[in-house]
């Protein structure tokens, strides 16, 4: 299973996120790579069984509005969302190029200098949907993410004892990343966490 919910645009040695698995799940929130208006998100497969299977679940557990064989959900995608995904969807290759190009504005402007950048897979071309570094210290630009990592939530009650997770969620920060960024906005950001003012 395929988690492509940020990934609209990657691949990994030329195949795209979403087919690089038995299934793949991808979101259209309106701040994800591709977006929709509203909440929206689609499932991914080429396996029958799997797919008869998710249209079961998105619709009430129901193939036919009489007989419902499962508890499912109402999670449909509905025609407005579609029809603004149609319409962006020929876009996505050209946004996800501009990530490309911000994140490597910030590497080529040096914020490797003050932070761990994100390291690329081989074959891999990455989304960009969030530019997440690592620092020790408190960027004055930027968001942490996750700060208290999903084995240490009350639902899951210290599960494991997961230290390099606990790094990571500690020391997380995505910069600002977006389509519209030029590059003086980047060497403002690098300039601030160099600095260490906003």
């Amino acid at each position: 299973m395929e988690d492509a919910a940020q990934a609209a645009g990657a691949d990994l040695d030329g195949v795209r996120a979403g087919a690089l698995g038995d299934v793949a799940t991808f979101s259209f929130f309106p701040s994800k790579n591709l977006p929709c208006l509203g909440d929206g998100g689609a499932i991914a497969t080429n396996d029958d069984d799997v797919a008869e299977r998710a249209r079961i679940l998105r619709f009430h557990g129901s193939k036919d509005k009489t007989t419902f064989t499962d508890v499912g959900y109402n999670s449909r995608l509905d025609e407005l969302q579609a029809a603004v995904l149609r319409v962006l969807l020929p876009e996505l290759e050209g946004w996800t190029e501009r990530r490309r190009t911000v994140a490597a504005a910030y590497e080529r402007l040096g914020m490797g200098e003050h932070t761990l950048l994100p390291r690329s897979t081989e074959g891999a071309r990455h989304a960009y949907h969030l530019y997440v570094v690592r620092s020790e210290r408190e960027l004055p630009v930027g968001r942490g993410y996750y700060r208290t990592p999903v084995h240490r939530q009350p639902a899951v009650a210290d599960a494991a004892e997961l230290p390099a997770t606990e790094e990571a969620a500690r020391t997380n920060f995505a910069l600002p990343m977006g389509t519209d960024l030029s590059e003086e906005q980047v060497r403002q950001v690098v300039e601030a966490c160099a600095s260490g003012s906003t």
